[in-house]
Order: C-alpha cells, then structure tokens, then sequence
C-alpha cells in the first residue's frame, strides 16, 4: 500500500504505538530476563477464579495492564480479494471479572465480567487496559534513541499499581553483568499520588537526570496529547507526584 491507504495508515498507526509503548515492552523483557516473566498470556493466568475465561483463546493478557483482542475473522475482504459487505466492524470482548477495564482508544471504563461490543474498525485493534495500571510510554522512537528522551508515565486509576521501570544500556548484552537499571513506581488510589523510588542500579550511558510527564489515562488521543499531565524532575532519588 501507500499513504493515505486505510491498510498501510493502519498498519502504520500500529507500528508507531508499539514505538511508543518501548518503554512498557521493554521493561516486561528486562523482567523476563531477570524473574522469568511470561510476557503474553492466557487469560486463566491472570483470573483464574473466572471460569468463563478458562476457554477464551482469542484475547489475552499483554504484561499486567493490557487485554489485547485481536479481530479473526474478514470484515473487508474474504478469500480471492472478494470485497465485503454490511460487515459490522465490530467484534464481542469479554472483560475478566475481578476488575474494571478502560478503552485504551476511547477512555471509556466498563465493570469486569460482562460481554461488550468493541469497536474494531481496520486501524483500531481492541485493546483494554486494566484499572489499577501503570504504563511507562515514549515518543515515536527506536530503543536506541529513547535514551534522555522525556517518558510519560500513564496511570489508570481504579485501585493501587506497582510497576518497574527498568532501562539498560539497548544495543549489547550488559545486561547480563549487572549494567541496567530499575525505577520502582507505586499508585497510591485512595491519595492519588504516584511514587517513583530511588534508582537501583546503573549502566554507562544512563541519564542521571531525566524528566517523567504523569498522565491519568483517559482516551489515546488524551494520553497522547503534547503537554498533558504534571511535569516531574528525576534524578534517581525518591519522589511524589499528586494527580
């Protein structure tokens, strides 16, 4: 395809987001890495007192935060690039139970346990985030250049979160001498404060001050709109931002 195209657009737009969840992605390997993490998982992983989720194999868990619903069947095209019609461009998600859910692209907050229709158009992949999550995000860049770039740090309200930041070096295996690092970040719900730990750990080309914009997530377009948020200043000690 070619700009402009809804195919290459959509593809496009993909692209870029994972572009801009590096920080989230990569800090899920650094815990693969060091704590044998399973990145991708069945839903039963993560809510196993939910038994309708026991036999879902089209939706799944992409780190702690997000639900990820790929769309599996044609909705423009079926075989022999026959085009189609009255498709709905939507497709059914179940939400797991024992939380509430947030539409990554349009911020809207639904209650866990329950059927809903999600919109899925060709550029917009279903995508749930978890109540009670921190996502670590970046600007449109590769891991090479993310380094001293400013990172948004996106918080889903709904009840506590923990989340590791962790950041090494990108283009060698240092890591596996101890040259990373890791920032430790907590939501308190009720106080609505968020807590970046001191630093642990370095590597040599690590920014020793940096600066973090908090968001509280809302739609994409929120999230990722220039300026949004409270500015905060790090430099590898511990401390508070109030949303």
């Amino acid at each position: 395809g070619r700009p402009g195209e809804p195919f290459y657009d959509s593809i496009l737009r993909m692209i870029r987001l994972r572009y801009r969840l590096i920080p989230y992605i990569y800090s899920l390997a650094g815990k693969v890495t060091q704590e044998s993490y399973t990145m991708s998982r069945l839903l039963a992983f993560d809510f196993a007192d939910d038994a309708r989720v026991h036999d879902i194999k089209d939706e799944f868990m992409f780190g702690p935060a997000f639900l990820v619903c790929p769309v599996t069947r044609p909705m423009y095209y079926d075989k022999g690039s026959v085009a189609l019609q009255g498709v709905e461009k939507t497709r059914t998600v179940y939400l797991p139970e024992g939380t509430d859910w947030v539409d990554f692209w349009s911020g809207k907050k639904y209650r866990g346990g329950r059927d809903v229709k999600a919109d899925a158009p060709i550029d917009r992949i279903p995508l749930f985030v978890r109540q009670g999550s921190i996502v670590p995000m970046g600007p449109v860049v590769h891991t090479g250049e993310l380094s001293g770039k400013e990172l948004t740090i996106v918080v889903y309200p709904g009840r506590d979160a923990i989340f590791t930041l962790y950041e090494d070096e990108g283009d060698n295996y240092g890591y596996e001498q101890g040259r990373f690092s890791t920032i430790r970040m907590e939501w308190d719900d009720s106080r609505g404060v968020l807590s970046v730990g001191q630093r642990e750990g370095s590597f040599p080309s690590m920014e020793e001050s940096r600066k973090f914009r908090v968001v509280l997530g809302g739609s994409a377009d929120e999230v990722f709109r220039e300026g949004a948020g409270v500015e905060v200043r790090y430099d590898g000690t511990a401390t508070e931002c109030r949303l």
